[in-house]
């Protein structure tokens, strides 16, 4: 099915809108650093009531910070593991998938098994990351990997995959953690047991922002879901597509969104 562009967004689903999950590298950042206007359609987006929860492949030491800094309700980090979330206190609250002492010694353990796979890769390399992950290990192809490193990508993927190791490639990093959970598994958890939505209100009230391969589990669960402009390098690999997709990139694409989600509620 082609993908619509923002403005066949109805006012109506905008409406609707009680919450937003969205990727963050690439998605409410561009070229690494976080716009102006996407942090101003933050606090706005906060200040009507809607709640934004980036949901990402981060390592759970930038969460933390992004949880704390920003005006958002929380964040899903390294892939659906853990939610970190405020308390009756306002202090952060950390919720994993699965028992918090087994999933950190699976990831000692796939990080033996990663790098032992890196060795036929030089140009690829652990995450600067790495050492505030507490669930899963991280592959730079694209952050600090410059020009990116795609065909090895590509390979070291493929590798994984064949080894039976639970791998996924955003757009800087590929992601390898237990299996059992991703993005879409996690949020739902957090939509239910938090906040109380059922399935079909789920479906009606939450809308998605993403910008990689990694998010095709949210992408085709959410009838409302936006692809930024730059996820446009990536369609071709992915069966799950955005219904709508920005016109411009990253962070400011999200501001595009919000700009639009705002008026609509205004009128």
């Amino acid at each position: 099915m082609p993908i619509s562009s923002l403005s066949a967004l109805t006012k109506q689903d905008c409406q609707q809108i009680r919450f937003i999950l969205t990727d963050f590298d690439d998605t409410l950042t561009w070229q690494g650093q976080l716009p102006v206007a996407t942090l101003q359609a933050l606090s706005e987006l906060s200040e009507q009531g809607i709640k934004v929860i980036p949901v990402t492949g981060g390592c759970a030491g930038w969460s933390d910070m992004i949880a704390r800094a920003l005006p958002v309700e929380g964040v899903i980090t390294e892939g659906g593991a853990c939610f970190i979330g405020r308390d009756e206190n306002l202090g952060l609250n950390y919720q994993f998938w699965r028992d918090e002492a087994l999933m950190k010694t699976n990831k000692e353990e796939i990080l033996q098994q990663v790098e032992e796979v890196l060795t036929a890769f030089p140009t690829l390399r652990l995450a600067r990351d790495q050492a505030y992950r507490l669930t899963d290990v991280a592959i730079d192809y694209a952050q600090d990997v410059q020009p990116p490193a795609l065909a090895e990508k590509e390979q070291c993927l493929s590798k994984l995959l064949e080894l039976g190791l639970n791998a996924r490639a955003s757009s800087i990093h590929i992601n390898v953690c237990s299996p059992g959970y991703d993005k879409f598994s996690m949020a739902q958890r957090v939509l239910k047991n938090i906040y109380g939505l059922s399935q079909s209100e789920q479906q009606q009230q939450v809308l998605y922002v993403g910008d990689a391969p990694n998010d095709e589990s949210m992408f085709a669960r959410f009838p409302l879901s936006v692809g930024v402009a730059n996820i446009a390098h990536h369609l071709a690999q992915m069966t799950h597509h955005p219904k709508f997709q920005t016109s411009q990139p990253g962070g400011l694409g999200f501001a595009e969104l919000a700009a639009r989600i705002l008026v609509s509620r205004r009128e």
